[in-house]
């Protein structure tokens, strides 16, 4: 929420960019990939909701049952009136619940959008890579002359040509800002959610080594495990697919039919080509990348620490 109110100026100009014509649709194809996009991301954020949904309820469930087993079992959580009846518990069961799922709701939420943004570049890519590929194709017509006649270049023929490809450099580039913005502005939020995240593994972990398989305070922090590798989860996929993408454009390049084209047009896709070669990479403090390398030492780190935990008991 802090950077949400610091940086609102900076994240509404994000949110304009994706309205812009550089990131618009410009052929069935580059429809087809947004939807896919689009679709994939309310699927993922349908099954985060479930998750929060069942960890909210298990959650009162598992102190309930607590205190159906033990009569004199209490929250701990202060309640300006006794919890010795069930009534008393059952009100401070649901001040210590409502307050904490609703904010879950609400850092999975920032989780969800900035993986969100992260897939609209992976998806930008795309659409680059695809239009690449296929810039110099032809419809079947005859691009040389018959026999005894010069055969002509495809940036000759077509003289809107070399305008697509720069559109596609300039698109290239302004996926590149807009990678680099997301990441400064939630440089912050991103290092806070993989720590907490590493630590909350771990103690779940551990307070899930010592409670009984069969009961429903198991089932909670199953559920509360699950949500918490999808946190991390999202912010790594998507950072290492949009590195994935990025690390292709300049292969789509040499993949198309570039011979066709002119000797000077040529010399600019190779100078595109030095510029691709060099990936976009979401980076946390300059030094961290979001990708499933870091995703594994994340979940060795929690590992590691559940070790030592367990260990010291």
């Amino acid at each position: 929420m802090i950077t949400l109110n610091v940086y609102t100026s900076r994240i509404e100009r994000i949110n304009k960019l994706l309205n812009y014509p550089i990131f618009a649709a410009y052929s069935k194809k580059d429809e087809e990939m947004l939807l896919e996009t689009t679709r994939n991301m309310h699927r993922i954020i349908k099954y985060v909701k479930i998750a929060v949904a069942l960890a909210g309820v298990f959650w009162p469930g598992s102190l309930f049952a607590k205190r159906y087993q033990n009569p004199k079992a209490v929250v701990y959580i202060y309640t300006p009136f006794e919890t010795d009846s069930w009534t008393g518990y059952s009100f401070s069961v649901l001040m210590e619940v409502l307050p904490i799922v609703w904010i879950g709701y609400g850092h999975l939420a920032i989780d969800c959008l900035v993986a969100a943004y992260y897939a609209q570049a992976e998806v930008q890519l795309k659409i680059i890579k695809y239009n690449l590929e296929h810039l110099f194709d032809t419809d079947g017509a005859t691009d040389g002359a018959q026999d005894g006649q010069c055969i002509a270049y495809r940036d000759e023929l077509d003289r809107d040509l070399r305008g697509r490809f720069v559109h596609y450099v300039q698109r290239y580039e302004t996926v590149a800002w807009y990678t680099n913005e997301i990441s400064d502005v939630f440089n912050y939020a991103i290092f806070f959610e993989l720590f907490s995240s590493s630590a909350l593994l771990c103690l779940i972990t551990f307070v899930m080594s010592y409670t009984p398989i069969v009961s429903i305070a198991f089932v909670f922090y199953t559920v509360m495990l699950i949500v918490l590798v999808i946190r991390v989860f999202v912010y790594c996929y998507f950072g290492n697919m949009v590195q994935f993408q990025s690390d292709s454009v300049a292969t789509s390049v040499y993949l198309s039919g570039w011979l066709s084209v002119s000797p000077r047009f040529r010399r600019d896709i190779l100078i595109a080509m030095l510029r691709w070669s060099k990936n976009i990479t979401p980076i946390v403090f300059g030094i961290v990348p979001l990708s499933l390398d870091t995703y594994v030492s994340v979940l060795r780190a929690a590992y590691s620490l559940f070790a030592v935990l367990s260990t010291k008991q």
